[in-house]
């Protein structure tokens, strides 16, 4: 497929198609970059924000990708309009990835013969919903020769390729995998992300990354095996689940304690292996900067990445009979542009193998951070 063929369609108007002040993604950014694409709609049932981000696009630097773009309530109309043939869907979880309308947004897509970009997670409702429906859709796209990927974008990230190339190099199985993820309470000012029937809790959305991490070099959990537990919603201050300071435009109280959002849960489990896995999220910090980590065990081996999220992340290596550790950076890491650029190619080359996450492995994926709300909810 020639580069002058790639005609995008972003279904979301919102930060991670166009960015905002919480986090480093922006698909939108990334395709200017890369170049060699044409933005031919923004769907979003809010259209004044639609209209809003494609003014800025018109009067940016990158103004001629957008030249004869259009805003849109409705993705089916912009595929009827515009006849895109790639598609970034990048809306809330609870939005897509169901089998009823106007969930099927991916089934409908592909039916027109959309390649896929799939930001995480990718649905809110439980596996055996979900399971059926990514079968639907891997089942046309096979038959159209579509590519669809998830945004599982720290496989793409320099730190996380030299940790596999170490282990790989190392060659005994690995012991532990051990993931650590906390989030500010203060930073979170979506009220649909404090409410777990609408976002799928901490795990399902926001630990997705590094459940996808944990299965990406341990492997697939024993889902039997999986253990949790979790510190759940308080309104007394004297309680562990009790948060002093979030967000002014948070009104918890009027969410059910059922449904509101733990506070911290842990988890662990064996993998196939025999090795053990290990997650613990937390929303306890305040402020705006989120602390993450990932430590990988093995014998004669331990390796520790810190905050990939960031570009002054570091990996910590020590392998082999020594004492000395090894200190690698990755100030110009950016995974985000990394995975998009892949996504292109595939789609230019017809070639689905070198997407690293697959709608189908995203299940997976998908499935243990589910197996983990669920233990810990038990």
């Amino acid at each position: 497929m020639a580069e002058e063929d790639l005609r995008v369609l972003f279904v979301g108007s919102g930060a991670v198609n166009f960015g905002g002040a919480e986090g480093p993604w922006d698909h939108s950014k990334r395709l200017e970059t890369l170049g060699g694409v044409k933005i031919v709609a923004i769907a979003d049932p809010i259209l004044s924000k639609a209209e809003e981000v494609l003014r800025a696009k018109l009067e940016g630097p990158h103004a001629h990708m957008y030249k004869d773009c259009i805003a849109v309530k409705s993705y089916l109309d912009a595929i009827s309009l515009t006849k895109p043939n790639v598609a970034f869907i990048g809306v809330p979880p609870v939005y897509h990835g169901a089998m009823d309308p106007p969930h099927d947004i991916e089934l409908q897509c592909v039916k027109a013969g959309l390649h896929l970009f799939i930001e995480k997670p990718v649905s809110v409702v439980a596996p055996e919903k979900f399971i059926p429906y990514m079968e639907a859709v891997e089942r046309i796209a096979e038959e159209s020769k579509l590519i669809v990927s998830v945004g599982y974008m720290f496989r793409y990230h320099p730190a996380i390729e030299k940790m596999q190339s170490l282990i790989k190099q190392h060659g005994r199985p690995l012991v532990h995998v051990n993931a650590r993820y906390l989030s500010c309470a203060t930073a979170l000012s979506h009220p649909v992300w404090w409410d777990k029937e609408k976002s799928g809790g901490p795990i399902v959305e926001q630990a997705t990354h590094f459940c996808d991490l944990l299965r990406y070099f341990g492997g697939d959990a024993l889902s039997s095996s999986i253990r949790a537990v979790a510190v759940g919603p308080s309104d007394t201050p004297t309680s562990p689940g009790y948060l002093s300071s979030v967000p002014e435009v948070i009104h918890e109280d009027s969410i059910p304690m059922e449904r509101r959002v733990p506070r911290l849960t842990t988890a662990h489990w064996f993998y196939s292996s025999g090795g053990v896995g290990c997650l613990t999220h937390g929303v306890t910090l305040q402020g705006r900067k989120y602390e993450a980590a990932i430590d990988v065990w093995a014998d004669g081996l331990r390796l520790s990445l810190e905050d990939p999220y960031f570009p002054g992340c570091k990996l910590r290596a020590r392998i082999g009979n020594t004492d000395k550790e090894e200190v690698y950076h990755f100030p110009d890491a950016d995974p985000y542009l990394n995975e998009d650029e892949v996504f292109l190619r595939a789609v230019r080359n017809g070639d689905k193998t070198l997407v690293r996450s697959s709608y189908r492995d995203a299940a997976h994926t998908y499935q243990l951070s589910w197996d983990i709300r669920k233990a810990s909810e038990a």
